[in-house]
């Protein structure tokens, strides 16, 4: 699990268009950073990745598995130290019993840069 070391959840609503909007505030001074690269560090992929399935299943109340990736682009890095705090906006549908389709997109908290948009598709336990 990252969340609450890797990055804490600082608030969490819905927007007008019925999104979840969920702020984050990343952890500059994790160890993953060590090598990821020292004195430039820059928010893997993966990472990214596993905070919206946290923040998704923290959502749903299920523990998440990826089903599939339907899209991932990474359109600009995060610089922890540079882009502290995030917004990931979200919507999540519950296609069967088990399976959730989540689109998100993680962006400055002004929403002026973009650096992530995802769909994917996932199973719940």
């Amino acid at each position: 699990m990252l969340a609450e070391s890797f990055f804490t959840i600082d608030g969490k609503s819905k927007n007008e268009n019925g999104e979840i909007v969920i702020d984050i505030t990343m952890n500059p001074n994790h160890e993953i950073y060590q090598g990821h690269f020292p004195n430039m560090p820059i928010c893997p992929g993966v990472c990214n990745i596993q905070t919206i399935r946290e923040c998704a299943e923290m959502e749903i109340g299920k523990k998440l598995t990826i089903n599939s990736i339907s899209q991932c682009r990474f359109s600009a890095l995060i610089v922890p130290t540079e882009n502290e705090k995030l917004r990931l906006t979200m919507n999540l549908s519950n296609e069967k019993d088990n399976e959730w389709n989540v689109v998100c997109k993680i962006s400055s908290i002004d929403e002026e840069i973009s650096f992530v948009e995802y769909k994917g598709s996932y199973i719940s336990e």
